[in-house]
């Protein structure tokens, strides 16, 4: 999975699961996906969203 694809899927899941932790984002990627990411790099891929993320 790419950085792109991955940024897009953790943008998908923060707008459907507001104020969730990014850690939870991360294990719902391993779920949807099968791909391991830290609560770490979710958090610095949301970051790059921005003001995007509600």
């Amino acid at each position: 999975m790419e950085r792109a694809d991955l940024q897009q899927q953790l943008r998908r899941l923060s707008r459907a699961h507001p104020g969730e932790h990014p850690y939870s984002l991360a294990l719902r990627v391993q779920v949807e996906t099968g791909r391991i990411i830290t609560g770490k790099l979710a958090k610095q891929l949301l970051a790059v969203l921005g003001p995007e993320r509600p």
